[in-house]
């Protein structure tokens, strides 16, 4: 276990902070909150706090090294009264509380629907502009751009990662998905998504901002995923198109 990096996932109680907090058992000394408990804490200590409360948020980051930033209203039909205090207000709350207690790094859990609003048939890739086809997409850009301003001008670690379609690697679990074969160039795996946040809490202090694609090692990748791999060291292991029959393994290379 790494006692020097205490990290702070907010969203914990969600399906994908659940995943990921056992997926962090042994390896760091983790701090959990959410708006109520997670089912399970996996012995890691737990605190109830709304990321739309700066005050809160100013307390519970004190003495973290690294914050993972999970909590949001993640619907892509969400109104604008939902996602205000979500994931406008409380990504503000989190970056400036963050910033005030001298964290190392902040880990922002972003969307492929930032730029889901390009063709199917288009990989996209970090240097292009923003395309959010819903307002849930438009929020998540914002975060973004949020998480430059600390970089830049707070000093602050900012690492935000577009999270593809963040799926379980068994087959069952992705099934909702075979109405439309070119989504699989989407999909996350569990296991995939936790070797992505682990490559960012462990890159370089140096690492000052970026923006990075998680997809999984997926035969037809929708996100590219060069950057992510040169930079972070991300090395993702499962295909969904394998995983789901699609497709067959891909040959050995010669």
């Amino acid at each position: 276990m790494d006692t020097n990096k205490k990290v702070f996932i907010t969203g914990a109680a969600g399906r994908i902070g659940s995943f990921l907090t056992r997926s962090l058992v042994g390896r760091y000394e983790c701090v959990l909150t959410d708006v109520h408990p997670p089912d399970d804490a996996q012995g890691f200590p737990f605190v109830a706090a709304d990321i739309a409360d700066l005050e809160a948020m100013r307390a519970v980051c004190q003495g973290k090294d690294t914050i993972v930033h999970l909590a949001a209203d993640p619907n892509r039909k969400a109104t604008w009264e939902s996602l205000l205090p979500r994931n406008i207000i409380g990504a503000y709350n989190v970056f400036q509380a963050a910033s005030e207690a001298g964290c190392r790094r902040v880990i922002f859990a972003s969307t492929i629907n930032v730029v889901a609003g390009y063709p199917a048939d288009t990989q996209v890739h970090t240097h292009m502009p923003v395309r959010p086809p819903n307002l849930y997409g438009a929020t998540k850009a914002w975060g973004e751009a949020v998480g430059r301003f600390y970089a830049d001008q707070h000093g602050l670690s900012v690492i935000c990662l577009r999270f593809g379609a963040v799926r379980d690697s068994q087959a069952e679990a992705i099934r909702d998905l075979a109405k439309d074969v070119a989504l699989f160039s989407a999909i996350l795996t569990y296991a995939d998504m936790t070797r992505l946040v682990i490559a960012s809490l462990e890159a370089p202090d140096d690492l000052r901002f970026g923006i990075f694609h998680g997809v999984s090692n997926n035969r037809w990748k929708g996100l590219d995923i060069s950057d992510t791999r040169e930079v972070l060291g991300y090395a993702p292991e499962d295909d969904s198109f394998v995983i789901y029959g699609v497709l067959p393994p891909a040959e050995p290379s010669a």
